[in-house]
């Protein structure tokens, strides 16, 4: 498969995937193995904390806004749907909801590189581009929309 070409200013985004897909292989592993649960269980609630909820939060007030602007209400959806299954999802335990957050997590970061961030390249203005290479550098501080005095953390 050929590597996809991401606008640089995408490059924290797709990286925090790559974390996203290592939750996903742990998860599977103790789907395969419940003496893992607990361990596994542990493990998505801190990248829930460090990255996911953090990464969300920069789609939901960066990128999903000036989507929906240029008129992509279906991809906006699928995104805020898998937000909200995944944070809903984040607290059980049973091998069956583990199996499930992991199927929809990788779904939902391969649906992202390959459709959503492409959208966003084409669509998103030089502002929104440049808050979103800022998040990287600042990556676990407040999310504030461009022109937007106010922060969420």
């Amino acid at each position: 498969m050929t590597a996809i070409r991401r606008d640089p200013r995408l490059h924290g985004l797709s990286h925090e995937h790559h974390h996203a897909l290592v939750l996903v292989r742990t998860l599977r592993k103790a789907v395969a193995d419940p003496s893992r649960l607990e361990a596994a269980g542990e493990q998505l609630d801190r990248a829930l904390v460090d990255t996911l909820e953090p990464h969300f939060l920069v789609e939901e007030r960066l990128l999903l806004p000036g989507l929906a602007a240029a008129g992509e209400h279906e991809l906006v959806r699928r995104t805020e749907a898998d937000h909200a299954f995944l944070r809903a999802q984040a607290g059980a335990r049973s091998v069956e909801a583990l199996a499930a957050f992991a199927d929809r997590l990788e779904a939902h970061v391969r649906f992202e590189e390959r459709q959503l961030f492409g959208a966003a390249e084409r669509t998103l203005d030089e502002a929104t581009l440049a808050a979103l290479a800022e998040h990287r550098a600042t990556a676990g501080c407040s999310v504030k929309a461009p022109g937007d005095g106010a922060a969420s953390t």
